[in-house]
């Protein structure tokens, strides 16, 4: 027999008659080409078990879908950039795809779930799902993996063996793992020990399979010290273990599978494509069935069959996917389930808007059924009969008239149109109805009684864009003091009060602005970059988008949905600020104590494995004196060792150690556990009427040290019982962090009831209750300027630094519910909360000093974070804002500023000013509710708040390239050698390139003209520094692609030269670190005190949130520059003063720093030769002249 050129058996001689080519019962339906064919070969083929489609992985990592036997294509879509598919396996929600380092779960629309890479996962080749939750992944290394999907881990791993496990294969009792040197060892599926190993062939083992007790082997033997194929197919009983007459074949076999559906039917394939159909129990003289791969030529790399087995897929070198099916449409599954499509978008007529022969009734509206309504339609109790009111008769109608009876007639005073009738119309423009007509104006009085006057200080602030962005606008005009701000146009910027408070938090600040750590994502360090951000700039806000682009990253926040999107208006218009504000100070607390415990148990580790061993005498006692030792003093050091590992400089601050006690009420079992708090939530009585009168302080003692009865588990009584659930103080903070929890409206009624005895209780008439005592400071410019003599001017000047005065007729201002100091006692199990005025006041305060065996602190108020509500004219949250009241240490006020007794400050985003004491403590809750405190004990004013730096040249040697396909050909820099110093003053030129996150938002106004209501956000994608001297002059030493995780939405090529995929890990081929990482090189470059030379260096910085000292930039955009005259381009200015072209097709950042560089050199050129002015009015001239464009070759 032999095969001719389309494929089929050809019979040679009539003994011959019983192979069949012809009438097989399996016939070629398919040959398609797939996706990347034309480069790679196909790897592997499957059938999904649960939808009709087959799924294909090729030699180049791409995996590609195809639905039923039409072969139509589904889905695609990349696993890995280089290596091939080894496996394909389809579960439940989607398949499994196995490389030879990495395995990817993706949902079969082509969504990536999780992609698994460890360095135990390497050069694997087979996978066996064994249970919904459990994988079995083997290859040519000596561990077999057990991983778990649901945890998407790594459970446990067994040794196989140098050989490895390359094949593996289910059964009933067995898991069957094949390694290459031709032995199978049969498993146990729970504990996977080896049961019994079948030694199959001498040379290697090509393909087995297993149907009911059967096992099938196909592989090589060793002859004469060579491998030849074996024409036999050994067969095992797995009943007694042992081999039964093998099955002989005319092809050279090398892959086997069962037909699923006929127990005793076996396909077996050749490496050129040969395939032949045999039984396993039909063994006397077998009817041959023969068939071959149309086209041939290509080698046969794999195969699946359906589990109906209608269908048998091949893939081969060249690509080609070829199906053989016993129908022209073949059924994969007994019972699949639909495969979902995309959706049909439906087409509706379309017409022309200004077409209004066309009636709106050609758009079908959808039907809904009687009891649906649509959204349109207003429910009947918000909806009533409106009429509306005839307008007044005309005054000269009046006056002409003469009466007939009851009826009066007049002339017509011709006054109106013919058919007309006359409506006032309003303030905005419509007809005035019955509703809003003066008349009944009077009778709605809530709209009226509503209306609260705040100040424009605690309003929220919009900042003006224009053609230049934010740049022209004018923040000095909201802060004359000595502080920076924030800016408010980012997401999730609703913290930026609370941002204010930890930063004027001293030793906060020095432990934060000490600490960095190689974390990628780690809040304490950006925190850290922040605050140094925030004690160099003056007046002008920073940007804290490091900080919020970290703060996204981090699972916890968005757990307890602390981030805010702004493509939700809807659910940002129905959140609640005072609540989001709490939960982010106790989650920020937390994250931080969490992260510098972390720190220092990874610099204990350096520690310990850099220190050499010494032998001490002390460290190995005796026997007799380590058997006197009690082994609860062995425990009690081992515990105080563990918590000073957990403890770091936030418990420090904040922490409050408590003990916890549970007294079962059943069978009196009392359980203690010791816990540490580092915020307070304030606990308000609900059930006690019998007391109406409540101090702030009593409030808090019963927060801190809470009782209550709930069921909770007894271990004792094995089930819930009544519990006496009781914390007691064992120390005292040093700072006071409290959450007053005024989410409810009960609360609040709680809170104003205790404000109205407070006053009540002074003698004073509550009658100003509801107005606002703090009168609101214009920020409108005085027309006389700061020589303006007028008493009380209510306008804007510069030496308007003062707080306003609080209004002396309002009791509230002046009488206080909430304290500006506290003084607590902790003596034993027992704590008492006082106001310091009422303990200097006391007869027991000598009594109470004198006792030495408790702890006795003052608290000063030192931060108020106030939850602003303005529902503005819409009644929307839109407005609704979060600002803080802080008192300024003494340390913060920069050298030559007169101190004050008043340091209090109000922090509203990028606008501050200073306020009264009294104001910190004054709210009036119908729009100013207090959300979080800080109290201060003076331990934390007198703290040490060293600041250690500890950026050192090691940034530089600690980069790493995170990109999986970057080598030394994406290095287009030279770093620092150890010999090159920077020193003050040395030049270092740089330029940055940024990709857009959003698109800006902009509204047509009613003048014509567009205006910008959000700009675009900003993030860096490439920094690059060059030196400024020396022999390697020009040469850069920094060029860092920075990785990001947000969406692009404009990669801006032609301004940026950064390509879809340069910024991405899995496809890059430059540079790509970390933004952390190359922040902190230009962070030490800072500190150096090294000179930046760029163009636009202004917008660098303040995208990458970085503030250098003016004395270290050095601007060419400013440089070459003539007053009240344009900006000029990097690039006019190259071609002018350099005659060189650059940025012809994109921005390159070496480029462009380069030639920053040498027009700077330029500029001292010309300084020294005088003629800066000569050549600034040359290029003005030219630059009109060319209307500011470098001309063509």
């Amino acid at each position: 027999m032999y095969f001719d050129e389309t494929g089929l058996a050809m019979v040679a001689s009539p003994e011959a008659a019983n192979l069949v080519g012809m009438d097989s019962e399996y016939i070629q339906t398919q040959c398609i080409l797939a996706d990347g064919g034309d480069r790679f070969g196909v790897s592997a083929i499957a059938f999904d078990k649960h939808e009709e489609l087959i799924w294909m992985g090729n030699q180049g990592g791409h995996v590609t879908s195809y639905f039923t036997g039409a072969m139509q294509k589904y889905t695609s879509f990349q696993v890995h950039a280089t290596q091939d598919i080894r496996q394909i396996v389809s579960i439940e929600e989607g398949i499994l795809a196995l490389s030879a380092s990495s395995l990817r779960y993706q949902i079969r629309r082509g969504i990536p779930v999780f992609t698994h890479t460890s360095p135990n996962i390497s050069e694997m080749q087979c996978m066996l799902q064994i249970s919904p939750t459990r994988l079995l992944l083997g290859g040519h290394q000596n561990k077999l993996i057990d991983f778990n999907l649901a945890m998407c881990r790594e459970t446990a791993s067994v040794d196989v063996g140098d050989a490895g496990c390359v094949m593996l294969r289910p059964h009933s009792r067995f898991i069957c793992c094949g390694n290459p040197l031709g032995r199978i060892d049969l498993r146990d599926p729970i504990t996977l020990n080896i049961e019994h190993t079948l030694e199959t062939h001498s040379g290697s083992l090509s393909d087995f399979d297993v149907q009911g007790n059967l096992l099938v082997t196909c592989g090589f033997s060793t002859r004469h010290g060579n491998l030849t194929v074996d024409r036999f197919l050994k067969v095992y009983d797995l009943r007694m273990m042992r081999a039964v007459s093998p099955i002989a074949v005319v092809t050279d076999p090398l892959y086997l599978r069962f037909l699923p559906s006929v127990s005793s039917r076996l396909v077996v394939v050749s490496q050129l494509g040969q395939i032949q159909l045999c039984d396993t129990i039909a063994l006397a003289e077998p009817r041959i069935c023969l068939l071959q791969i149309d086209p041939p030529g290509g080698m046969c790399l794999t195969f699946d069959t359906a589990t109906t087995s209608q269908a048998i897929a091949f893939g081969d070198s060249l690509g080609q996917i070829h199906l053989f099916s016993t129908s022209s449409d073949p059924v994969f599954n007994t019972f699949s389930r639909m495969t979902e499509h995309a959706d049909h978008v439906l087409q509706l007529p379309s017409f022309a808007i200004d077409d209004y022969s066309v009636p709106l009734a050609s758009i079908p509206m959808p039907v809904v059924g009687h009891e649906v309504t649509l959204s349109s339609h207003w429910p009947s109790y918000l909806t009533q009969k409106v009429y509306r009111k005839s307008p007044g008769i005309d005054a000269e109608i009046l006056r002409t008239m003469r009466m007939q009876g009851p009826i009066g007639y007049a002339p017509n005073p011709k006054t109106t149109r013919r058919n007309q009738v006359i409506y006032n119309l309003g303030r905005n423009g419509y007809a005035m109805n019955a509703k809003n007509s003066p008349e009944n104006k009077a009778k709605l009085s809530d709209d009226s009684s509503n209306f609260v006057a705040i100040p424009k200080r605690y309003r929220k602030l919009d900042v003006k864009y224009n053609k230049l962005g934010s740049d022209d606008f004018q923040f000095d005009q909201y802060n004359k003091t000595a502080f920076a701000g924030l800016e408010s146009t980012l997401p999730n910027a609703y913290c930026n009060g609370m941002l204010q408070v930890l930063y004027f938090s001293e030793p906060l600040r020095a432990a934060l602005m000490s600490h960095v750590c190689d974390k990628e994502f780690c809040l304490s360090c950006e925190l850290g970059f922040l605050f140094y951000m925030l004690s160099l700039s003056t007046t002008l806000p920073c940007q804290p988008g490091n900080f919020l682009r970290a703060f996204r990253t981090v699972p916890e926040a968005s757990a307890l949905s602390l981030i805010l999107s702004d493509l939700h208006a809807e659910a940002k218009s129905k959140m609640d600020l005072c609540a989001l504000i709490q939960s982010w100070n106790r989650f920020i607390l937390h994250q931080m104590h969490v992260e510098l415990v972390e720190t220092k148990k990874k610099k204990d580790e350096r520690k310990s494995l850099r220190k050499p061993f010494v032998y001490k005498e002390t460290d190995f006692p005796k026997i007799s004196n380590e058997r006197k030792r009690s082994t609860a003093g062995i425990n009690d050091i081992k515990i105080e060792e563990e918590k000073r590992e957990e403890e770091s400089e936030i418990s420090n601050l904040f922490g409050t150690k408590q003990l916890q006690i549970n007294n079962c009420l059943k069978c009196s079992n009392i359980v203690k556990k010791e816990s540490m708090s580092l915020a307070c939530n304030l606990n308000y009585p609900t059930n006690e009427p019998e007391r109406d009168e409540w101090s702030f302080c009593d409030i808090l003692t019963r927060s801190l040290c809470p009782k209550q009865t709930t069921p909770a588990w007894c271990d004792s009584c094995c089930k819930f019982t009544p519990t006496s659930q009781r914390r007691i103080l064992q120390s005292l903070p040093k700072l006071l962090a409290i959450n007053t929890g005024l989410q409810t409206r009960q609360h609040k009624q709680f809170w104003q009831t205790q404000m109205d005895k407070v006053v009540a209780k002074a003698g004073l008439p509550d009658t100003t209750r509801s107005s606002t005592p703090t009168p609101g400071m214009s920020m409108k410019p005085c027309r006389y300027g700061d020589s303006c003599s007028r008493l009380g001017c209510r306008f804007r000047h510069s030496f308007d630094n003062a707080p306003p005065p609080m209004p002396s007729n309002n009791p509230y201002c002046s009488n206080n519910w909430l304290p500006l100091s506290i003084r607590m006692s902790l003596v034993g199990d027992v704590l008492s909360i006082v106001k310091e005025e009422d303990h200097k006041s006391s007869s027991n305060k000598e009594n109470e000093d004198g006792n030495a065996n408790g702890q006795i602190t003052s608290y000063e108020l030192s931060a108020v974070v106030c939850y602003v509500k303005d529902s503005g004219t819409n009644g929307t949250n839109d407005k609704h804002n979060l600002v803080a009241l802080i008192k300024v240490p003494d340390s913060y006020i920069p050298r030559g500023v007169e101190l004050s007794e008043n340091r209090w400050y109000l922090f509203n985003d990028f606008s501050i000013c200073p306020v009264p004491a009294q104001e910190a403590v004054w709210f009036s809750l119908d729009w100013k509710t207090p959300c979080v405190l800080y109290y201060s004990s003076p331990e934390v004013r007198n703290a040490n708040t060293a600041i250690f730096s500890s950026l050192t040249r090691e940034v530089f040697t600690e980069d790493v390239c995170i990109a999986r396909n970057g080598s030394t050909a994406g290095i287009t820099f030279t770093p620092l050698a150890d010999n090159e110093v920077l020193e003050p003053g040395d030049l270092v030129a740089m330029d940055a390139e940024f990709v857009t996150l959003n698109q800006e938002e902009s509204e047509l106004r009613s003048d014509g003209k567009m205006s910008t209501v959000k700009p675009s956000q900003m993030s860096v994608a490439r920094i690059t520094c060059i030196r400024g001297q020396g022999a390697l002059e020009g040469t850069p030493f920094i060029d860092d692609y920075i990785s990001t995780q947000e969406q692009v939405v404009d990669y801006l090529t032609k301004f940026s030269g950064i390509k879809p995929g340069d910024l991405d890990a899995n496809f890059s081929s430059k540079h790509l670190t970390t933004l952390k990482s190359t922040y902190v090189k230009l962070r030490y470059l800072q500190d150096s005190g090294v000179i930046f030379v760029g163009h636009g260096l202004k917008n660098d910085f303040r995208v990458i949130n970085l503030v250098v000292p003016p004395e270290q930039v050095v601007d060419t955009v400013c440089l070459f520059h003539l007053p009240h005259h344009r900006m000029v381009s990097l690039r006019f200015l190259a071609w002018h003063f350099l005659d060189i072209k650059i940025q012809s097709e994109t921005h390159d950042s070496v480029e462009d720093a380069r030639a920053a560089l040498q027009l700077y050199k330029k500029y001292k050129q010309l300084e020294a030769q005088k003629k800066v002015g000569e050549a600034l009015a040359e290029l003005y001239e030219r630059g009109k002249m060319l209307n500011w464009k470098v001309p063509p070759d």
